[in-house]
């Protein structure tokens, strides 16, 4: 009896367990069907997601138009307009600077050999930074950088360099413009106006052309009966052509006058550079932008101080410039040709062919630059005589 029971309970027990694998194996083959429900039933919209999707970047891609359109043509023409000092920062940029850490008293960093850094305060009070590069002939000479100034008497031609905006004397492209003139045995001296590099003050139009005076008069003081020439870039074209008819018109006058990447007037210069490209054909453009930098007394109208400029003149100008274009180049030696007097010096424009690529500051990089600078010069010096 015993035995039975077991054997019983064991069936039974056998009986009890194939409900429970059914039962498993029913609810598992359930579920695997709900899956595959499921999964029939999410593919079947897959084109209705795609489109969703579309649209949802669509919708991002239109709210981000209409954000970058408010700020350019709401936010910053309100901000410019109601706070005209932004233009003065933009027309200078002098607190653009790159490398931004510069060791201006060790210019020998920067591959310029014999080469005097020193300083000078100006009338005004304001400290200008300056770098003396010796002619290639002067190299050897044993003199001490601190009577670097004595040697300037020794007839060999001067160029006082005058930069454009943004950055210092030690601009890679300037450095690189020192190194081909004192190779030609020339002196170069190269001054940060204020505001710029380790100069004090703070730049302005009359400002920045006070110290290229106050420079030039030093230089003249020291020279002797040596040739001295001023040679602008960029924004440096509107210093030196301004500098220069203030010279003329007190007898002062340099030897010659050179140009690089020059401009006729801030306004167009302002009109085309790349970054009013996007505000240039608004209606209300000239009186948002351009009415802000006269109001902040920036003119630099080469184009009439031309007129006044006395000593021969030579434009050079790149096809490629885009951010001077060649056409204010060209506006610029028209206006020299049509207003100067015929017994003052020529005027010569010098351009370089797009196609090799010298753009706003590479003209330096030019094999013919020394030969082009070496033939002006020695017109000056005949002009002179």
């Amino acid at each position: 009896m015993m035995r039975l029971r077991s054997a019983g309970r064991a069936e039974s027990s056998a009986r009890d367990s194939v409900p429970d694998l059914n039962g498993t194996a029913s609810n598992k083959s359930h579920d695997s069907f709900s899956h595959s429900s499921c999964s029939k039933k999410r593919a079947l919209p897959q084109g209705q997601r795609l489109q969703s999707i579309c649209k949802y970047l669509l919708y991002k891609l239109v709210k981000t138009l209409c954000v970058v359109a408010v700020v350019l043509y709401v936010v910053i023409p309100v901000v410019v307009k109601t706070n005209p000092w932004i233009q003065n920062k933009v027309i200078f940029l002098n607190n653009l600077r790159w490398p931004p850490f510069i060791d201006f008293t060790a210019p020998e960093g920067f591959g310029l050999e014999s080469t005097k850094n020193f300083y000078l305060t100006t009338d005004e009070n304001i400290k200008l930074g300056l770098w003396h590069a010796l002619p290639i002939s002067l190299r050897d000479s044993k003199v001490p950088v601190e009577k670097h100034t004595e040697l300037l008497k020794d007839s060999k031609p001067i160029i006082l360099y005058l930069h454009g905006n943004s950055g210092t004397r030690a601009g890679w492209h300037r450095v690189g413009l020192y190194k081909v003139l004192a190779s030609m045995d020339y002196h170069v001296i190269a001054v940060d106006y204020r505001g710029y590099g380790d100069s004090s003050g703070s730049p302005s139009e009359d400002g920045v052309v006070s110290d290229a005076l106050f420079v030039y008069r030093w230089i003249r003081q020291h020279k002797g009966n040596t040739p001295l020439f001023l040679w602008g870039h960029s924004l440096g074209t509107g210093v030196t052509t301004k500098l220069a008819r203030t010279l003329c018109r007190n007898s002062e006058a340099p030897d010659g006058v050179f140009l690089e990447s020059g401009f006729n007037n801030i306004l167009d210069a302002a009109t085309y550079h790349p970054m009013a490209t996007p505000f240039r054909f608004i209606p209300w453009f000239n009186w948002l932008f351009l009415e802000t930098i006269t109001h902040n007394n920036i003119h630099f109208q080469s184009d009439e101080s031309i007129a006044d400029v006395t000593p021969p003149l030579l434009i050079l100008h790149a096809e490629d410039d885009f951010i001077v274009p060649y056409h204010l180049g060209q506006k610029l030696y028209e206006a020299a040709v049509k207003t100067r007097a015929e017994s003052y010096g020529p005027a010569e424009f010098v351009s370089f062919n797009a196609s090799h690529r010298y753009g706003h500051k590479l003209i330096f990089l030019a094999p013919e630059l020394p030969d082009i600078i070496r033939k002006f010069i020695k017109r000056c010096l005949e002009n002179k005589n």
